[in-house]
């Protein structure tokens, strides 16, 4: 188990020598994710610490999962979110890391897309909107209409986001897409998979590049 009782990210943030980014992904494994965010967060100069494996003293937190989390393991990413917003280290949730970074603040879980095959279009991308003015359109780099990597079978729409969260990027069909903390903390959750980078439009990257490069 990678969080231990009486590990503090605060006291981890101030010892840190260097970048070290905290990954929480689904007790399942997803070797694939993990590999994958472990060389591109080394080609932005950072070390990748899996949180399943052990305790760290890290910069930022990574929550991800391309399926839903267990419920043992909603409470121990739970823990590490609480501590990390203690910390005020960057946050950033992906895919079923977005749900759960949601239901954290108190949001309902998400629902069944009714059609989710026309959602996410024959070639699995679809526009979406990127509000100006939010945490992840700054470090994206362009707020407007981009298309971006999209096969899922659940969302969130407004209704079930949490009244502490915002929604800066959603499509057409109102689903939400991006949703952020407000305030001054880089705390934020995306539902596609940005973690493949190579998948991505130009600029996306810029979003493991912002919580790799935490000094």
């Amino acid at each position: 188990m990678a969080w231990v009782m009486g590990d503090s990210f605060l006291d981890m943030a101030n010892e840190l020598l260097e970048s070290e980014v905290g990954i929480f992904t689904s007790i399942n494994g997803e070797k694939t994710i993990l590999d994958q965010l472990v060389n591109d967060i080394k080609g932005f100069g950072s070390n990748a610490v899996n949180l399943r494996v052990k305790s760290a003293r890290v910069s930022s937190l990574i929550i991800v999962s391309d399926e839903e989390f267990e419920p043992g393991d909603k409470i121990l990413a739970g823990k590490l979110l609480n501590e990390a917003l203690e910390a005020s280290i960057p946050i950033l949730c992906i895919n079923w890391g977005m749900y759960l970074f949601n239901s954290f603040f108190g949001g309902s879980d998400p629902i069944l897309i009714k059609d989710y095959h026309l959602h996410n279009s024959e070639n699995f991308k679809h526009p979406v909107f990127i509000s100006p003015g939010g945490k992840l359109s700054y470090t994206i780099g362009g707020s407007g209409w981009v298309t971006i990597p999209s096969d899922h079978k659940f969302g969130l729409t407004h209704k079930e986001l949490s009244s502490e969260l915002i929604s800066t990027i959603y499509s057409e069909d109102r689903i939400l897409h991006g949703i952020e903390l407000p305030g001054k903390n880089w705390v934020v959750g995306v539902q596609w998979q940005v973690h493949k980078i190579d998948n991505n439009p130009k600029g996306f990257d810029n979003l493991l590049r912002y919580v790799s490069e935490i000094p």
